[in-house]
């Protein structure tokens, strides 16, 4: 039986209400602020993923993400445009039918996954490379089969999502790389940017490369302080939105094909070599306060599976 989505996406939006009401309430009731460079260096942000408000609930179907960052004053290479980042989060990943005990008819298992990210990053004048380290439990162990049961029987008011055939126990570690090289086309108040990335991945969860092009149009920031890259330390107001294209080779996916070093797990399926990846994002800095919505959509990343999306929802504040 599938579940029934009406009752679920009322709470679900009642909580998105509530949301963004209180960013907007916290934003009417901060001050101006007239922070500089040299004092603002610290930022923490809560980000929220979820498919439910597009009607969907599968796949990579919710993740929640507690970000810190500090800008340094001098870094690796002597720069004050470096940055560090810690992060813990949760990830949920579901086949496409929720409802049933038989494994057989389960187009992908469940997985969960929890994970602490540490990273750092430098900035030129119109390039940047960051790098991150990864460590990270799939699995029951993770806690994200009990969270997500709580959320569909306590919050969404449907059936329970069983959980059987979820993949088993499993440490991951992982290193994620980019290089970044920006273009500005147009100046403000309305500018044009062009951002061309590589992204690679080797460990025991992800080996891939993911090239990509962004295009940013709005008031912006350089590289070195735009939210559009995660920079600390301006308070200049930006409002903009990017468009976003990109592919990516894949060589190995743990969270559908388990542990590149081994999985005894009863549901394993193979990745597809490419995957198509698009984008949209609107993102807003005021003060001390920055803003992220956003959406992401994907091709089917596995034989027989459907295309994907979800929304993005981000929080920050700096200090």
């Amino acid at each position: 039986m599938w579940p029934n989505y009406s009752k679920g996406l009322s709470n679900y939006l009642s909580l998105l209400i509530c949301f963004v009401g209180g960013t907007f309430i916290s934003l009417a009731q901060q001050e101006m602020n007239t922070a500089d460079r040299s004092t603002l260096r610290n930022q923490i942000g809560l980000r929220h993923d979820n498919d439910f408000i597009l009607l969907t609930d599968r796949y990579y179907t919710a993740g929640l993400f507690l970000t810190y960052r500090h800008r340094l004053e001098k870094g690796i290479f002597n720069s004050q445009n470096e940055q560090l980042s810690f992060s813990i989060g949760q990830e949920i990943i579901t086949p496409s039918y929720l409802m049933t005990d038989d494994v057989q008819l389960l187009d992908r298992a469940y997985v969960g996954f929890s994970a602490l990210r540490s990273g750092w990053s430098y900035v030129g004048r119109n390039h940047m490379i960051e790098a991150k380290l990864l460590m990270g439990i799939a699995g029951k162990a993770s806690g994200a089969g009990r969270v997500q049961r709580w959320y569909h029987h306590y919050v969404m008011k449907t059936e329970t999502p069983t959980w059987v055939g979820e993949m088993e126990n499993s440490v991951h570690y992982n290193l994620y790389t980019k290089y970044l090289y920006e273009w500005q086309l147009a100046p403000n108040p309305f500018s044009i940017h062009i951002a061309a990335q590589s992204q690679f991945a080797f460990g025991t969860r992800d080996i891939y490369v993911h090239p990509e092009l962004v295009a940013y149009f709005g008031k912006r920031n350089p590289l070195s302080s735009s939210i559009a890259h995660n920079q600390i330390g301006s308070t200049d107001s930006e409002v903009f939105f990017a468009l976003r294209a990109g592919y990516r080779v894949v060589g190995h996916n743990g969270l559908l094909e388990g542990n590149a070093l081994g999985d005894d797990s009863v549901l394993l399926i193979d990745s597809k070599n490419t995957v198509v990846y698009a984008g949209f994002d609107f993102q807003f800095r005021y003060g001390r306060n920055e803003y992220w919505v956003g959406v992401r959509h994907n091709s089917p990343e596995f034989e027989h599976a459907r295309h994907h999306q979800y929304v993005i929802l981000s929080y920050t504040r700096g200090f």
